[in-house]
């Protein structure tokens, strides 16, 4: 063969060959999302900042410049660009009661009516919207008004007809019922005033439709019990408002059994958007124990094992010690808390005891909802107990930014504040190695913010919004900025 057909043959051998090569190798990995042009705060130490991230799957894959995360790109690649604002993990607020929450946000919202008339609209057209069905919620002040009187049913009666109305002052102190509520309660002119409560009466002596105290549990043990499809919606509309709000997981404590059933249906269905650490009553601790579930047991999307008490110094709490005692041993976290947000030593001196008694272990007790004075500080410390910050919706706003906001303003610095929201919550979970920062491995959990938190001033910071939220990757939040 001619030395020129031999190089020609010996090159055609050397391009299939190469082509061959080139089929068997698989193709390079693109990312599903990459987030770029951003300012990412990544509560990592080892990597503080970065500029952008990618994201395959429902996990971070790369963290770094925009030219590291420029390779990751391919075809199928979503874009965000982030215009050069603050990116941070998603938050994970450590004490809620998520679907109270959810169902108040179906409720009438009577706070800041600045009028007795205005007071009566927001009742009126929730009774036009939802004609015979129960109007509860309130949280309204009388204080603004002109002149300052506590409302009557006189206001509401002839506007809500049969829609029965029960509406609790923002303090909790008393409650407005209107007359098909009072019917159903059988309060008359002739009902006694229960002990520690009273039916306010006018001059004939007939209910003003006041309630106070105790009177107003006359009326809360008639309203019905939330049906399987009113606790769907009030999921649905909690997990709503809190992608609106950047806050991506939660800790839901003193939730029911029905409540964690209702979270497994969603999940299963792949319809829950925000992820959820259950944490029922004590009263039940065996119901976990019983199946071998220890603490922070079931997927990324919905975890139970934890359990959650509150200590009465008053009471005798020698039963309740030893249902904890035994819930400890069988590996069940703890979240204890005051009743009614009284100081820690109580609870520190319980869960002392409970550590001696059961021996050490990672078992990060949680102190909630208690009053943590700097003496306590150093036994919280001896007994690697967690006092989470969370925002208590929804006793208060699930908005992340008033509590990062008002811990500011306090003294904590907004890294802090930053870090005890998401790798700290996240830690007193059992989950720091899943999520709580934007690192590779971790979750996709991440929101765009309006402004940068991390500039601003305490005060400015609770007006800052989320414009997106990241959640396992997808997008479930955008407004425009």
């Amino acid at each position: 063969m001619p030395v020129g057909n031999t190089r020609a043959a010996l090159a055609a051998l050397a391009l299939a060959s190469a082509a061959a090569i080139a089929c068997e190798r698989p193709p390079r990995l693109a990312a599903d999302l990459v987030v770029t042009d951003a300012k990412v705060w990544t509560g990592n130490s080892a990597q503080p900042s970065a500029g952008a991230v990618a994201v395959i799957g429902d996990r971070i894959v790369d963290v770094g410049g925009a030219d590291d995360i420029d390779r990751w790109r391919g075809p199928n690649t979503t874009v965000l660009n982030a215009d050069g604002r603050r990116l941070i993990p998603g938050v994970n607020d450590a004490c809620v009661r998520f679907v109270d929450g959810g169902v108040q946000l179906d409720e009438v919202d009577l706070a800041g009516a600045p009028t007795a008339a205005e007071f009566a609209r927001r009742i009126n057209e929730r009774a036009k919207a939802k004609p015979g069905e129960w109007i509860l919620g309130g949280r309204w002040d009388e204080r603004p008004w002109t002149p300052p009187a506590l409302p009557i049913r006189a206001l509401i009666d002839d506007i809500t007809n049969s829609s029965p109305v029960f509406v609790v002052r923002y303090d909790g102190s008393m409650g407005l019922a209107n007359a098909a509520a009072l019917g159903r309660a059988g309060i008359t002119e002739r009902t006694p005033d229960p002990p520690g409560g009273a039916i306010v009466r006018d001059a004939r002596g007939f209910p003003t439709g006041l309630l106070q105290g105790t009177a107003m549990q006359a009326v809360a043990g008639v309203i019905p019990k939330v049906t399987p499809e009113q606790r769907l919606r009030a999921i649905k509309r909690a997990l709503e408002h809190a992608e609106s709000l950047g806050v991506t997981s939660v800790h839901d404590i003193g939730a029911s059994y029905d409540d964690i059933g209702a979270y497994a249906d969603l999940a299963n269905r792949g319809e829950l958007t925000v992820r959820i650490y259950a944490v029922p009553e004590e009263s039940g601790w065996y119901d976990q124990a019983k199946l071998g579930v220890h603490r922070a047991f079931g997927s990324a999307w919905l975890r139970i094992g934890a359990v959650r008490a509150a200590i009465d110094p008053s009471a005798d709490g020698r039963e309740l010690r030893t249902r904890l005692m035994a819930a400890d041993h069988a590996g069940l976290q703890l979240s204890v808390s005051a009743a009614d947000g009284g100081a820690a030593t109580p609870v520190l001196d319980l869960l002392d005891a409970i550590a001696r008694a059961n021996g050490g272990r990672d078992r990060r007790f949680r102190v909630d909802g208690t009053r943590i004075g700097d003496r306590d500080l150093a036994r919280l410390t001896a007994l690697d107990a967690i006092a989470p910050l969370g925002s208590g919706w929804p006793d208060a706003p699930l908005n992340p930014m008033l509590t990062l906001g008002a811990a500011a303003q306090r003294g904590l610095s907004v890294a802090e504040g930053l870090t005890a929201s998401t790798r700290g919550a996240a830690f007193a979970e059992f989950q720091e190695r899943d999520k709580g920062t934007i690192a590779r491995g971790q979750l996709a959990d991440m929101i765009v913010l309006s402004d940068d938190v991390l500039a601003l001033p305490a005060a400015a910071i609770k007006g800052v919004r989320v414009l997106t939220t990241i959640v396992g990757g997808t997008i479930v939040h955008q407004r425009k900025p």
